[in-house]
């Protein structure tokens, strides 16, 4: 089809404006992760994607409206990513657990300015319900599935003492920590060493499914 064709021309006004949303997104995490919600401005972000202010007005209605869109952004990347890996892994839970772990502790999805904008948010009381709306819809996904696997080792494994939800809370809860950990303490904690505690746990709970800790890589 001919670029200058009117779906042709549309094709390639959506695709310009979907670089420009990224752009500005991609500066707003930078922009959080470096100075925080406070010293985060219209101003600060179109300067940083090296676009005009009015090219941000015309996208985001406001600088909450783009706040938002950048959390939503982060969560739906991470679900896209530990859920097509996930599914990539096979039939086997353990491995699809392991695909999920692996996932976390990817330096594209937890890398410290996500990491910071995560926690950001988590830590403005102003953000904190959509915040928790957004986890609502992409993260409790992948706890169930979490869950879901969790039951179906321990079912296949014959792990009768162990309360497959409880289990899936504590990998949940450990993951969440080393998130915390990786952003407080980069130079100690390193996403190697928490892929590894995850490993080590699931080997204590699950020793016929993960029987050796994995080693780093």
């Amino acid at each position: 089809m001919s670029q200058n064709s009117p779906n042709g021309a549309r094709k390639s006004r959506t695709a310009s404006r979907e670089v420009r949303r990224r752009q500005l997104i991609d500066a707003t995490i930078e922009s959080i992760a470096k100075q925080g919600f406070s010293g985060t401005t219209l101003a600060a972000v179109t300067k940083g994607a090296k676009l005009s202010h009015g090219t941000v007005n015309f996208h985001f209605k406001s600088k909450e409206a783009l706040f938002v869109e950048t959390l939503g952004f982060l969560a739906q990347e991470h679900y896209e990513r530990w859920h097509a890996e996930m599914e990539e892994a096979g039939p086997e839970p353990s491995a699809q657990l392991a695909a999920i772990i692996e996932v976390d502790f990817d330096r594209a999805i937890s890398s410290p300015k996500k990491l910071a904008v995560w926690f950001a948010f988590w830590g403005q009381p102003k953000y904190r319900t959509v915040y928790l709306q957004i986890h609502d819809t992409y993260d409790k996904r992948r706890s169930d599935e979490i869950r879901r696997l969790c039951n179906e080792i321990v079912r296949e494994g014959g792990y009768d003492h162990i309360d497959p939800a409880s289990a899936a809370r504590s990998l949940v809860s450990l993951i969440d920590g080393l998130w915390l950990s990786l952003l407080l303490y980069p130079k100690t904690t390193k996403p190697k060493r928490a892929r590894s505690d995850c490993f080590t746990l699931l080997g204590e709970l699950f020793p016929s499914h993960f029987p050796a800790k994995v080693p780093f890589r």
